[in-house]
């Protein structure tokens, strides 16, 4: 299987007028093509600045990130970042708003907007195309967001908790959504999460990250494919255990603090 990320050793330390932090202490791990990735771990501990070295918008202290052979060395276009808000613009319609990256990137060629059309009619956008944001729901937002995201057509998708400001049944379906379109578009995805259950019903494969500085504490690989989608996999029968398993080994990080 093709590997499309892989980190090597990586460190990372911030620097202020109060002195150095060492956030995080030689992480190295490959994502397939195609693959789900997920990242746990204790608060503060790192999980959002590993996407900020993967998108290029930090540079790594040590090591090296390579995105599909070729190394980051600062912001790149093959990676699609979605943020915890959805950061649509009020006054732009929802297809201005999916049009956004381009505009910056200033590929707005009609080949490329001939497939925003169809990324809007696919993921049914159709009828609220010429609306503006205030006139959807939160889940809808979302769509949107991730429809923005892949306008740009990324190799990698980083997902910074892109859930956590929706209530809680509402989340559900938007994970399921986001999970199918990424799927059916064929990404690679990774999640930066606190929601155990949530990492569980969406990855392949899951990273648990110690306490700063970050290092990989645990890996593991959910043998859960008979359960298709994010909703079917909490009813699977697997779901429980490795929801007891990953809640242990983040609860005695946690208690090492």
């Amino acid at each position: 299987m093709k590997i499309i990320l892989c980190l090597d050793r990586v460190s990372h330390t911030y620097h202020s007028k109060l002195g150095e932090t060492l956030a995080l202490k030689d992480i190295s791990f490959c994502l397939n093509d195609g693959e789900f990735l997920s990242i746990v771990g204790p608060s503060g501990c790192g999980k959002t600045t590993i996407l900020s070295l993967i998108s290029g918008l930090i540079k790594a202290s040590k090591g090296q990130i390579v995105i599909d052979g070729e190394p980051v060395t600062t912001t790149n276009r093959d990676t699609g970042y979605m943020f915890q808000r959805d950061h649509l613009f009020e006054w732009r319609t929802i297809r201005q708003n999916i049009t956004l990256g381009l505009e910056i990137q200033k590929k707005m060629t009609p080949q490329n907007l001939k497939m925003v059309d169809e990324l809007i009619e696919k993921y049914g956008l159709k009828e609220f195309a010429n609306n503006y944001p205030r006139s959807l729901s939160g889940g809808m937002r979302q769509r949107v967001a991730l429809i923005r995201t892949l306008a740009t057509s990324p190799k990698l998708l980083l997902l910074d908790e892109p859930f956590s400001a929706l209530d809680f049944q509402t989340r559900l379906y938007v994970c399921d959504d986001v999970y199918n379109i990424i799927k059916n578009e064929k990404k690679s995805a990774i999640l930066v999460t606190h929601d155990i259950s949530e990492a569980i019903s969406l990855s392949d494969r899951i990273i648990m990250l110690t306490n700063r500085p970050a290092a990989i504490a645990h890996e593991y690989v959910l043998d859960m494919q008979e359960c298709k989608t994010p909703l079917e996999r909490r009813e699977c029968k697997k779901f429980g255990y490795w929801f007891d398993k990953i809640w242990k080994d983040l609860e005695k990080l946690e208690n090492n603090q």
